[in-house]
């Protein structure tokens, strides 16, 4: 089956990718798939999830991330993987354990950590190792010889962004980021990006813990965007009181109070909440959002089968093994751990819950996003995310 061929028809898509067969039932227990048989016909996958965390949301998020594993597997009808949760605990020492017994059960192919900080620390300790990992950490600053970020990260969604405002007449961007020291490798790729769509960074700023220096530095900001011609304005953090401050101070050179003021855009997930989003100094923002036209029934078709509701992010395992799973059907992709992924790599992509994504040099996720703007505190897509790369 070779879905990169099949262009602008969802519900072939979604047949084939969600439906391929038709399942019935609940699994009784999931542990019961983990203790597969290994045999040297089939592909080992190491799940490494925080499963036992402490933490209850993590807790809920690890065992979501195996179930969307085992349902998108048994989807797929593929029987040539056999996958086995390890449980990181959400904790780095306990993340290297994990990967570390994984190798010795002669595991090749990682799905995961979602933790940031566990892929870093496996990166860090094992810097040449011949393992192809798919961290579902979102922090692109995260690198290694085999790793490839499947999360939603800041440089995708800005990636998006800055693609709409250049297609709209406005490429000359500033960029506002929180304090520098835990920012400055984030700055770089944004900045970047702005480069590789022919953009231009007009200046780049960073703004305090300090709230009595924001009016200062909004001023400062003003002059700055008047002199350079800035036509957009970045805002690369997550929001916080400062941030709400600094753009209530900023609304009157912005689209917020004027129809020709700068664009401002927003890089986290602003539209999670309704404060912020109603945040006069925010309106006719610009954000990026996944496609959801999958999400539904995705979520459905898991509480049918577990019995709970998935956690937001649990589509990521079942988008990395439907991936592998095209792979593995593509005759020269067989035995994938002998071949490195180099299909990950294939421009035209992959089909994930939330729209389409690849993998290109930099094995980064490059994911279509949909754009909408804040209209009077509701969320208004102004752009549809699309079903193929160009």
């Amino acid at each position: 089956m070779n879905w990169f061929k099949i262009k602008n028809k969802y519900k072939i898509f979604l047949f084939l990718y969600i439906f391929a067969n038709t399942l019935s039932g609940c699994v009784s227990n999931i542990n019961d798939n983990n203790i597969d048989n290994l045999t040297s016909q089939k592909t080992q996958i190491a799940l490494l999830l925080p499963i036992g965390s402490s933490d209850r949301n993590l807790s809920y998020l690890g065992k979501s991330l195996r179930d969307a594993a085992f349902l998108a597997k048994e989807d797929l009808g593929n029987n040539s993987f056999d996958i086995k949760t390890y449980d990181t605990f959400g904790k780095t020492n306990k993340g290297l354990i994990a990967y570390e017994t994984a190798v010795r059960e002669r595991t090749e192919i990682f799905i995961g950590p979602y933790l940031s900080k566990i892929t870093r620390a496996i990166s860090n300790k094992f810097p040449f190792n011949n393992f192809t990992i798919l961290s579902l950490s979102n922090d692109p600053t995260v690198i290694g010889k085999n790793i490839f970020i499947l999360g939603d990260t800041v440089t995708n969604r800005a990636n998006n962004l800055i693609k709409y405002s250049i297609k709209n007449d406005k490429y000359r961007f500033a960029l506002i980021n929180p304090t520098k020291s835990k920012n400055a490798e984030i700055e770089r790729k944004l900045v970047n990006k702005i480069s590789l769509n022919n953009g231009i960074l007009t200046f780049s700023t960073n703004y305090s813990n300090d709230i009595a220096k924001i009016s200062k530095l909004a001023e400062i900001i003003k002059q700055k965007s008047k002199i350079s011609n800035t036509n957009v304005i970045i805002f690369t953090g997550n929001p916080d009181k400062n941030m709400l401050h600094l753009a209530a101070e900023l609304a009157d050179i912005s689209k917020s109070k004027s129809d020709d003021g700068i664009q401002i855009i927003g890089l986290s997930s602003w539209s999670n909440s309704a404060s912020i989003i109603s945040e006069p100094a925010f309106q006719n923002s610009w954000l990026a959002l996944p496609d959801d036209r999958f999400r539904a029934i995705f979520e459905n078709k898991f509480i049918k089968k577990f019995g709970y509701r998935p956690h937001p992010k649990s589509n990521l395992t079942y988008d990395a093994i439907a991936a592998l799973g095209v792979l593995d059907k593509t005759p020269i992709n067989r035995n994938l751990d002998k071949n490195k992924f180099k299909g990950l790599f294939n421009s035209n992509g992959f089909i994930g819950i939330d729209g389409i994504f690849r993998f290109n040099n930099d094995r980064i996720a490059e994911k279509e996003l949909s754009v909408i703007q804040i209209i009077n505190g509701q969320p208004n897509i102004i752009k549809k995310a699309k079903n193929r790369f160009p």
